[in-house]
């Protein structure tokens, strides 16, 4: 049809063609439509549906149809002799329907074809402009006549098909009598609004929105102004925004179309023609959004007349680069409303050749079929061109200003002159490829390839404005990289997710239900990567997102250079936060009476922070604290200072940071914990967050007032650890790595690992782009040879791009921006890394200034001003001005102040800056300071105070730099001395390094010439290496042979050999034996236990009891003390003797006890007196049975242990007394508290062995009183661990030594708890697919049976009492009766009938033996079983006489046993209460829980149902609270099964009120009946 063939001849028809046609189209057109009104008047003339309007392009009247151009008054007449009047703009005198304006007017009617044909009727059209425009060079206004009339393109989807907003109107024309052209509104905005109000033409936007005031001024061209109003800058700024913005749109629209189409076969297609991307063919769209009005762009008319069909074109690189000819010319119109001279007149040919050249380019539908082998060709060339395209965007190079304004063809100057900022004159220049350097494809390197690039510059222009689109930033010549993580997107997210999961812990109370049930996890993160790849960045861009979420941030930073200082790392992140408190009104030096806003927030933290720290913490434990925190105290009020400092061990100071995390952590307020730089890290500090990572120490390494302040839960604790670290310094074997691995397989642990590596050329590209404000593809070839120099190493790339500002080799242009020299940069060399561009900026410095800078990195990455001020006069009168080189570098951005702290601002740069230091003139340096600090501080008494950081600076200085004997000797006592303070922390490990540098500074004869020095330092390491965490044993053992190899005597090999001899009981108890002997004949003391059997030692123990019986051991305790030193050493190796002989055989333990008594007596007492009358006491309980005279003993040596230093004594005695004596009279759970202060005062002062005996006791005591089952196995758990780390490997071997306290003591007890509670049905502590912090790689067996078989074979008579007392509670609470039997055989075999009965565990097993005994005589009636059960039952009762408290409820219920063996069960009925009663009252609830389940055995055998099941009841209450879980699930199957599954409606019984039960009680038939 014609219609459908308008828009192919008004296209592909030259000019000429166009007019030659027109003429007959319309003819054709007039014959073959008719024309009728809307409102039914057949008078043959247009109508228009009254008042509206086509597509928004203007009014609509009765009279007929309005301007279809961009503007009119609303007359729209059709005049009387039915030619209709079409405003389509201006048209100068020999104006030309060209398709741009036919389409805009025409193209926008939807024709839709009539039923049938009819007679037609002429109405000859004119075309008439409207008011003149600026965009067109002649306003004369002068209709355009037709013979006949015409219409656009046949549209097929419609105006109504745009998407967006605004109202778009349909022209419809009918054919014959009935025909009719009538115009249909499709509102696409609810209705709300014309189509004119809603979507004008570009021209008419560009119109209404006026021009600047300034361009008003300065314009001479009066008659092109007048009809357009006058804005302002404002106006101005924002008409430039909202153009970026309709051009970003109609982007998308030519290369997207309006299917989505995209990109395909990896090309980039184009689908809008270059004819139709005009001012006139476009509409403007508003849309009202939450945050404002976005405006968008979109074509008048669609379809195939619009945009390409597949295969039009074959030429895709010309259609893709036309389209940007079209859409440059287009943006050069808005932008510059009219103010610039013609687009035509600039070079290149813009012009009418152009747009010809343009139509014939183009291979439109239904013409030249034929031309595959063209098209083919095409294909072709565009392989070709992406591929030399990307070969020569390697060699971009950029070009100088006069180039560039050659080049300009005066378009950029003209644009700027109509005040058009310089980002869219250059947009408008790389559209148009204004450029004289073309490359061999016709356009330039900087110009335009894709239309991605496009939509990229104009994205960040309106993301962007200040930035990309207005150059307006008043810094834009600085170079500045600003706060944004670049191509960290996911790393980001993976940070935030895990502080989530802390906040939705906190907040989300059934998240909180599912985690107390599954057990809370920690949240650590750990970021990984090469220096400079912005590991801290990213970590302190996140913490202050989270600061902002009311998160507390504390950080801290490990050093190159190791921190003296123990745990000082850790704790300056503390004191920074309580060091901020410092401007609170009521703690500043000088408080302001009218405090501000900021500073009544910090003083209403500060009271919150203290009435926690006051709640949580004790004042002992503050005031520990506030030694390694010293602005602790401007929080805390009345933080006592000690005079001497209370037993201070490791587990100590992890707790109490660990309950600091507490007072800073809450719900409301969680923590970001930062350490960063942890491939630094030293041992103790690595040990505080691991101890911090896995929660608080449990309660028995606390001293009494640390336990009884509140304490915060652990789900008060909201703590994200994280840490950072360099991979490529961290391998395998690193400690850090060790830990890590820990973390990972810790259920507890929720361990979230991000690797940061180098940056992409994209995102190296994004980050450029936004530091330069340039496009991403005019800096893409600065952002490859910066790639190609830094391998995308952030602060690498930072440092080399600001090297090339200062080298002028990247410029800064007030009107163009950023330029590069690019063939300089080319040919620059690369570093090898980042500190070699720190190093050429310090070379810039003037030299005082760098050796000032020096001087401070010498200290390491931060040091205080106030210790630095100690060396200002470190080269006299040649001395620089330190402080002066620190104000010049914090302007320079190389280092950062804060407060009296001044830190570098990147390691690389302290590492840069010492570097820069010779070797030579660093030890000379060192030197002049360490003098400088020996004078200074020990001028004013303060040497102590820096003693670490001098002996530092001597240490680094080394030996081989010190060839003065003098200084050498100073240097080794400086160092003897740092390693005196750093055992009293304690810091073992710190002690034992700074022994072996002094060490280092003794020369080849310093025995004979340093003797005492030498033998201090000797003494020193071998104490801490033995003490340490981390101590070497090959170091160790090469230390003690030195000692034993030099020592002048005996008595200064003494304290090495009492070490040898502890290591050496470690692993084997009889080698220690035969050494301690030896020591002994070696002080002139032998002592021959050849012909002592236990008949000797009960006949010695008797006689010394006798002798100091009553009164007579207060003469013991008046007797002098003990001057001679040889005496004062026998009685040290009595000491450790009886601890091996009563790990062994207790009588030669016992009989050297009676020694040391004698020669305490003899020649008085001394300290080791003390422990000789603790043991006596126990040999007079274990041995003689004497608890009378045996607790008069113990409270005599607690008398005499007052005369000594009771902190060094206390690990020996507390162990013996409480262990063994006090317990026969005094309430059991009292003894829990001395046997902890003995465990934490032996790995106080290193004394490991006995932490031994002290942690035996207390977990056996734990046991017995029936302490929860979840808490014991904590702490067994937690004892473990501090007693492995004292273990290394063995020197001879590299299998570990394998402790006998682990071994034998606590594995045991652990494989029972675990039985107990339900976590293990076997007798190992943990199943490959289970997790235990229990350290099993210290020990060889994990099978209680295999290590009773081992404790046996090795006479391990005391660890075998131990796991037969463990066994025989297990089994019996377990049922396992027959297992019970045979552990009481055991027991009675070999303890009970030998004259030797280690009585310390003897209770439990006559208390379970009486139960098995008398459960077996029921059963089998044997006699023997009988005799055993009354003899338990005797023994119970002697001992009840002396401590109703540990005994009564143990007796009551052998003796409710005995009455039900006998028959009596009046009696037996009346004893198992009372013994229920008692085991509650006296806080034994797994013997209650005993008690209740034999109670509910007997009331069931005797038919008393209805008690029994309430005695069951009751028996599973007290199982589930002890913790023992598989118990209670053992008891409900029972009751299950004799009772069904309602009995648990039953609740336990009162037994204050309850009487006694008559076996003749009437029992319902209902309860007879489940019998």
């Amino acid at each position: 049809m014609i219609t459908e063939r308008v828009s192919e001849t008004l296209i592909n028809e030259d000019l000429e063609a166009r007019q030659s046609r027109w003429g007959s189209l319309m003819s054709e057109l007039e014959d073959e439509w008719d024309v009728e009104s809307d409102d039914g008047n057949d008078d043959g003339k247009f109508a228009a549906a009254p008042g509206r309007s086509l597509n928004g392009m203007g009014g609509m009247t009765n009279g007929g149809i309005s301007s279809l151009g961009h503007s009119s008054d609303n007359d729209g007449n059709i005049e009387k002799n039915g030619m209709a009047v079409f405003s389509v703009g201006t048209a100068p005198s020999s104006w030309t329907p060209a398709p741009s304006r036919i389409g805009a007017a025409l193209g926008r009617m939807r024709v839709t074809p009539p039923a049938a044909a009819a007679p037609a009727s002429a109405h000859p059209f004119q075309f008439q402009p409207s008011h003149p425009s600026p965009m067109d060079g002649n306003n004369n206004n002068k209709p355009f006549s037709f013979p006949s009339w015409s219409t656009a393109s046949a549209v097929t989807g419609g105006v109504g098909s745009h998407r967006g907003s605004g109202s778009v109107s349909v022209v419809s024309l009918s054919r014959g009598p009935s025909s009719t052209l009538s115009v249909h509104s499709n509102n696409n905005n609810n209705g709300s609004g014309s189509a004119a109000e809603g979507a004008p033409t570009l021209r008419d936007w560009i119109v209404s929105h006026g021009r600047s005031d300034a361009v008003i001024k300065r314009d001479d061209r009066e008659n092109s102004v007048k009809s357009q109003p006058v804005i302002g800058n404002y106006e101005r700024r924002k008409y430039l925004e909202t153009s970026v913005q309709i051009l970003h749109s109609l982007v998308g629209k030519i290369i997207g179309g309006y299917s989505g189409a995209s990109k395909t076969d990896g090309g980039e297609e184009v689908y809008a023609h270059p004819n139709f991307i005009t001012i006139d063919n476009i509409i403007v769209r508003k849309h009202t959004l939450v945050g404002g009005e976005e405006v968008s762009a979109d074509f008048v008319a669609s379809g195939d007349s619009i945009f390409y069909n597949d295969g039009q074109v074959d030429d895709n690189i010309n259609k893709k680069y036309l389209a940007m000819d079209a859409l440059g010319r287009l943006a050069y119109q808005v932008f510059v409303r009219g103010e610039g001279p013609d687009i035509s007149k600039f070079s290149k040919g813009h012009g009418k050749d152009t747009m010809d050249s343009l139509s014939n380019a183009l291979v439109l539908h239904g013409e030249n079929k034929n031309r595959n082998d063209a098209k083919n060709n095409a294909i072709d060339l565009v392989d070709e061109e992406n591929e030399i395209m990307g070969m020569l965007r390697k060699n971009v190079r950029t070009i100088t200003s006069e180039q560039f304004n050659q080049q300009s063809s005066g378009i950029i100057p003209a644009m700027l002159e109509a005040l058009v900022p310089f980002p869219l004159c250059r947009l408008v220049s790389d559209l148009l490829d204004d450029d004289d350097e073309t490359s061999m494809f016709g356009r330039s390197e900087r110009s335009f390839s894709y239309f991605s690039d496009v939509l990229a510059d104009l994205k960040q222009m309106v993301d962007d404005p200040e930035e990309f689109l207005h150059n307006s930033n008043p810094d834009r010549w600085k170079l500045v990289f600003g706060k944004k993580l670049y191509g960290r997107d996911g790393d980001t997210k993976k940070f935030m997710d895990a502080a989530d999961r802390v906040a939705t812990t906190r907040d989300d109370p059934i998240f909180n239900g599912l985690n107390g049930l599954a057990g809370r996890r920690k949240e650590v993160i750990m970021v990984s990567g090469h220096s400079g790849s912005g590991k801290s960045r990213l970590v302190r861009l996140g913490g202050a997102l989270l600061e902002k979420n009311g998160w507390r941030f504390l950080r801290c930073k490990f050093d190159r250079v190791a921190r003296p200082e123990p745990l000082s790392i850790i704790a300056y992140a503390f004191d920074e936060y309580f060091g901020s408190f410092a401007s609170c009104p009521t703690h500043g030096t000088h408080p302001s009476p009218f405090p501000s806003d900021s500073e009544s927030c910090i003083c209403a933290e500060a009271q919150e922070i203290r009435q926690r720290l006051e709640s949580i913490i004790c004042p002992e434990g503050l005031a520990i604290l506030a030694k390694h925190i010293p602005s602790l105290r401007l929080v805390a009020k009345n933080v006592p200072l000690l005079s001497k400092i209370m037993e201070v061990n490791e587990a100590i100071i992890h707790t109490l940071f660990g309950q600091l995390m507490q007072v800073l952590s809450s719900k409301r307020t969680p923590i970001l914990f930062f350490i960063d730089d942890l491939q630094w890290v030293d041992p103790l500090s690595l040990a505080l967050l691991t101890e911090l990572v896995k929660g608080a120490h449990p309660d028995l390494i606390l001293e009494p007032s640390l336990r009884d302040c509140e304490r915060a839960s652990e789900e008060d604790v909201n703590v994200m650890f994280v840490g950072s670290y360099r991979c490529n310094e961290v391998d395998d074997d690193h400690p850090l790595a060790r830990v890590l691995k820990k973390f990972d397989s810790d259920s507890s642990v929720n361990l979230t690992n991000i690797s940061l590596s180098g940056f992409t050329v994209d995102t190296l590209n994004e980050m450029l782009s936004e530091s330069l404000r340039m496009p991403v593809r005019r800096v893409r070839s600065l952002s490859e040879m910066v790639m190609q120099k830094t391998d995308g190493q952030p602060l690498h790339v930072i440092e080399f791009v600001q090297a090339l500002t200062m080298d002028n080799l990247l410029t800064h242009s007030f009107v163009r921006g950023w330029e590069w020299d690019a063939d300089s940069i080319d040919i620059c060399p690369i570093t090898d890394s980042v500190a070699e561009l720190f190093a050429l900026k310090l070379r810039r410095l003037p030299r005082d200034i760098v050796v000032g800078l020096q001087i401070v990195s010498i200290f390491g990455s931060q040091i205080d001003q106030n210790v630095l001020a100690f060396v200002a006069d470190y080269d006299g009168e040649d001395s620089v001005d330190i402080t002066e080189a620190i104000r010049v570098a914090t302007r320079e951005g190389l280092v950062e102040r804060a407060s009296s702290l001044v830190s570098f601002a990147h390691d690389m740069i302290q590492k840069a800056t010492i570097d820069s230091i010779g070797k030579e003139d660093l030890v000379v340096l060192l030197r002049k300071l360490a003098a400088a600090f020996i004078r200074n501080a020990s001028a004013v008494g303060q040497l102590d105070s820096v003693l670490y950081v001098v002996v530092d600076l001597i240490n680094r200085i080394g030996c081989d730099a010190t060839p003065s004997p003098k200084q050498r000797a100073l240097f080794a006592e400086l160092n003897s001395r740092a390693a005196s303070k750093a055992i009293k922390v304690p810091d073992f490990a710190g002690a034992a390094k700074y022994a072996e540098n002094g060490i280092t500074f003794l020369h080849e004869g310093c025995w004979e010439a340093q003797y005492s020095l030498s033998l201090s330092l000797y003494e020193t390491a071998v104490l801490s290496h033995f003490s340490s965490l981390s101590g070497d044993r090959d170091v160790l053992t090469k230390r003690i042979n030195a000692v034993f190899e030099h020592a002048k005597d005996f008595s200064d090999l003494f304290k090495t050999h009492c070490v040898w001899i502890k290591l050496l009981s470690m692993k084997d108890l009889t080698k220690a034996i035969a050494e301690s002997l030896h020591a002994l004949e070696r002080l002139g003391e032998p002592l021959d236990l050849t012909h002592i059997d236990s008949h000797k030692s009960r006949d010695e123990l008797i006689k010394r009891r006798d002798q100091f019986a009553g009164d007579r051991k207060k003469k013991f305790l008046s007797s002098n003390r003990l001057s001679d030193e040889n005496k004062a050493r026998v009685m040290k190796i009595y000491s450790s003797l009886i601890v091996y002989y009563h790990q062994q055989k207790s009588f030669l333990g016992s009989y050297i006890g009676c020694q040391m008594i004698k020669m305490s007596m003899d020649h008085g007492h001394c300290e080791h007196s003390v422990f000789g009358a603790a043991a006596f006491a126990c040999s007079l309980v274990n041995i003689l049975d004497d608890i009378d005279e045996g607790s008069d003993w113990g409270g005599t040596a607690l008398s005499l242990m007052n005369m000594y230093d009771k902190e060094v004594l206390m690990p020996s005695i507390h162990g013996s007394l409480y262990g063994i004596v006090f317990i026969w009279k005094e309430p059991i759970q009292a003894t829990l508290e001395p046997l902890a202060r003995g465990i934490r005062l032996s790995y106080a002062t290193g004394n490991v062995e006995f932490a031994m005996v002290n942690t035996i006791y207390y977990s056996a005591r734990s046991f017995n009183c029936g302490k929860n089952i979840r808490v014991l196995t904590t702490e067994v758990e937690a004892l473990a661990r501090q007693h492995r780390n004292n273990f290394g490997s063995d020197a001879s071997s590299d299998t570990p030594v394998y402790s006998p306290l682990l071994q034998f003591y606590l594995t045991p007890l652990y494989n029972v708890l675990r039985v107990l509670a339900g976590e293990n049905d076997d007798q190992s502590p943990t199943s490959e697919e289970e997790e235990t912090s229990f350290p099993l790689d210290r020990v060889k067996l994990v099978n209680n049976d295999d290590i009773l078989k081992v404790a046996v074979k090795t006479d391990q008579l005391a660890c075998f009492h131990t796991i037969l007392s463990y066994e025989t509670a297990k089994a019996f609470m377990c049922r396992d009766m027959e297992k019970a039997r045979k552990c009481t055989d055991l027991y009675f075999d070999k303890f009970a009938t030998k004259d030797l009965r280690l009585m310390y565990t003897a209770i439990y097993n006559v208390f379970y033996e009486g139960l098995v005994s008398f459960y077996f005589t029921r059963l089998t009636g044997e006699e023997n079983c009988r005799t055993r059960a009354e003899n338990a039952y005797t023994q119970m009762r002697e001992w009840s006489f002396r401590s109703d408290w540990n005994f009564e409820n143990k007796l009551l219920l052998i003796e409710a046993e005995l009455y039900y063996t006998l028959n009596n069960y009046d009696k037996a009925s009346i004893c198992y209460e009372a013994s229920i009663k008692s085991a509650r009252e006296h806080k034994f609830i797994h013997e209650e829980a005993i008690a209740n389940e034999l109670a509910g055995n007997f009331f069931y055998e005797t038919g008393h149902f209805l008690k029994a099941e309430s005695f069951y009841a009751h028996s599973i209450k007290c199982f589930k609270k002890w913790g023992g879980f598989a118990v209670a699930r053992r008891v409900e199957s029972i009751v299950l099964k004799r009772f069904g599954a309602d009995s648990w409606q039953l609740c336990p019984i009162d037994y204050a009120a309850s009487s006694t039960i008559s076996s003749k009680e009437n029992l319902s038939k209902k309860r007879q009946s489940r019998s």
